[in-house]
């Protein structure tokens, strides 16, 4: 495993979590709320549903969770955590709103066109894209 460390964010290996493995809990649990109300289990189809409803805007949450150095997920390339936490830059009005509309399921083009809707400039726009990284976080999800 890469070590996943920078200047100010620094994570002990034995904490590092597994979105795969965070996600099928997730889904369990969906899964015995979803028959304790209907009185039965309901079985894997409910599982299903889970990952069918919910996967892309948990993992999307994980992925800023990581970046922003809240928690290391084994998933994700090891070299990006914390990666928005190490400059003052992440904390402009601009980029918080870039990774609020991510992390709601925004895609890149979404975002591009949006920006520039608002007269926003560009190259700050372009640099927080790059640094999130969406494609890391483009997993598809894994049943046990």
């Amino acid at each position: 495993m890469n070590e996943l460390c920078s200047l100010d964010c620094h994570v002990d290996h034995s904490q590092v979590e597994s979105v795969f493995e965070a996600a099928y809990l997730e889904a369990r649990r969906h899964r015995w709320i979803e028959s304790q109300n209907a009185g039965r289990d309901l079985g894997s189809p409910v599982i299903h549903d889970w990952y069918r409803r919910f996967w892309w805007t948990f993992l999307r949450c994980r992925h800023v969770e990581h970046l922003l150095g809240e928690r290391a997920w084994l998933e994700f390339d090891a070299d990006s955590y914390c990666v928005l936490q190490n400059s003052p830059r992440w904390n402009t009005p601009l980029s918080q709103e870039i990774i609020d509309l991510y992390r709601i399921g925004w895609e890149n083009l979404n975002l591009i066109d949006h920006a520039l809707h608002r007269d926003y400039p560009m190259h700050e726009v372009y640099e927080c894209l790059a640094t999130i990284n969406m494609n890391d976080a483009r997993l598809n999800p894994k049943f046990n």
